[in-house]
């Protein structure tokens, strides 16, 4: 079996405060930091040039600047995997080898403590 997964700082993003307590509650459980977290992907993008996270989780339909849309803005400026979630089946994310995975919510603690493991392995 492999080792758990080291703490990793994550930034969050979700337009609906509930989803982003939702993380920030739950990724400390899973032994991570929670470094930031945005309501929008303006805010997305400072705060991972500002935090240099380990890992992004961003949803998709936000105002100011959707979740693909900022992770193609980090992306050309930081090398960090990124998680996209969304309410929506999912979309299409090749354009972006940065981001690899899409959780469909309502997302589970399993369903997110996998998704970062393979985010890790990546």
């Amino acid at each position: 079996m492999s080792s758990p997964t080291s703490s990793l700082r994550i930034v969050v993003a979700d337009d609906e405060s509930d989803i982003r307590e939702y993380f920030e509650a739950i990724l400390p459980r899973l032994g991570h930091q929670v470094v930031g977290a945005a309501e929008d992907g303006q805010q997305l993008v400072a705060l991972c040039q500002q935090e240099h996270p380990d890992l992004v989780i961003t949803d998709v339909m936000m105002p100011k600047m959707d979740g693909l849309t900022a992770a193609e803005k980090i992306s050309r400026s930081i090398s960090v995997p990124i998680i996209v979630v969304s309410s929506h089946e999912k979309g299409d994310t090749s354009g972006n080898p940065r981001i690899v995975d899409y959780l469909v919510k309502p997302i589970s603690i399993a369903d997110l403590e996998a998704s970062i493991r393979h985010a890790v392995r990546v």
